[in-house]
């Protein structure tokens, strides 16, 4: 791959640089978005969406004097990643995460142009992440943890319960006065399915059988690879814009599925249907422009997808225990 001689300066930064567009980089290298949330326990979790003008390889001469154990979800392209000054090359296929401990190291990365990359990523101090490790395990197996998980790059599949925790943090702002809880249990929930997936060599997750408790072998739901990256493409997309018109049968054929396995398949993985998912996120995107004070209530709503008031007063209601009136007033 061609790699172009004069490197953006984007990986230079740390990521809370860019985070949530306050800064970003110039329109002829490239786009970036960046979404960043973190709980009580120092966990950081990032949202990445980057897109380069030109083959592009970014490089980072060290991590500004941290040392911290780095979690990374590849949801879509494959991504050439060099550790310590080309020490460790490793290439990170579509639906695999790597977990690393980066001790000031010199990272780089090579982006091919045009192409949109998504990942997303948790990031901690390596001694938090010790300290988990002790409360954890046993302590004839610290050592062996350590040896596993400190000492190199170590990767695994992208899991159906890992994708479905992903989303369920990026929908963290639904639990309120919560979501700091919340976080927590979640991002160490993430971090333990990681860990076992690494350790048990779960590597292979093409193809991916599921099944409905009680259902008979031959109804099994088969999943590729592409298809567990198609759904995720599609839960950010309902994410980021729920507004749009999401119809089964339309989604399916763009997906090059049957109806019937997305909706099962998203059920499978999201814990939740395509359905409730789009209004769940709907109503969400409503209930922010409310608080934000610049919309009325009709207003928000047709913002957020809906065009008939009455039934998106009494989804709302169910949802949030209040009318949207009474929401209004609360802000």
């Amino acid at each position: 791959m061609k790699i172009e001689s004069s490197s953006p300066q984007v990986a230079h930064f740390s990521p809370d640089y860019y985070y949530e567009g306050s800064q970003s980089i110039p329109k002829e290298i490239g786009a970036i978005k960046l979404l960043r949330q973190q709980g009580q326990n120092n966990i950081v979790y990032y949202d990445w969406d980057l897109s380069f003008v030109y083959n592009t390889f970014a490089s980072r001469p060290d991590n500004f004097g941290k040392d911290e154990i780095q979690v990374i979800f590849n949801l879509n392209q494959p991504i050439h990643w060099q550790i310590d000054g080309g020490r460790e090359k490793v290439c990170m296929n579509p639906g695999e995460v790597c977990l690393f401990r980066n001790k000031n190291y010199e990272t780089s990365m090579a982006y091919e142009s045009d192409i949109k990359f998504q990942f997303k990523s948790l990031q901690m101090q390596t001694e938090y992440f010790e300290k988990l490790l002790s409360s954890y395990f046993p302590q004839d197996q610290i050592e062996e943890c350590k040896a596993i998980f400190l000492t190199h790059v170590t990767k695994t599949g992208i899991t159906p319960d890992m994708y479905r925790v992903l989303s369920e943090i990026d929908s963290a702002e639904k639990y309120k006065e919560f979501k700091g809880v919340f976080l927590e249990a979640k991002m160490i929930e993430l971090i333990a399915l990681v860990l076992y997936g690494i350790s048990y060599n779960y590597t292979e997750i093409n193809p991916i059988s599921f099944s409905e408790k009680g259902e008979k072998n031959q109804n099994q739901i088969v999943a590729s690879k592409n298809d567990l990256s198609q759904l995720e493409a599609l839960r950010r997309r309902i994410q980021f814009n729920p507004a749009e018109n999401y119809r089964a049968p339309e989604l399916a054929r763009s997906l090059s599925m049957s109806e019937s396995k997305l909706t099962r398949l998203f059920r499978q993985v999201y814990g939740t249907s395509l359905h409730r998912y789009v209004q769940d996120q709907r109503l969400e995107r409503a209930a922010a422009i409310i608080s934000e004070g610049d919309s009325n209530i009709s207003e928000a709503a047709l913002k957020s997808g809906y065009t008939n008031m009455s039934h998106f007063a009494k989804e709302f209601q169910k949802k949030f225990g209040v009318t949207p009136k009474k929401f209004s007033k609360m802000g």
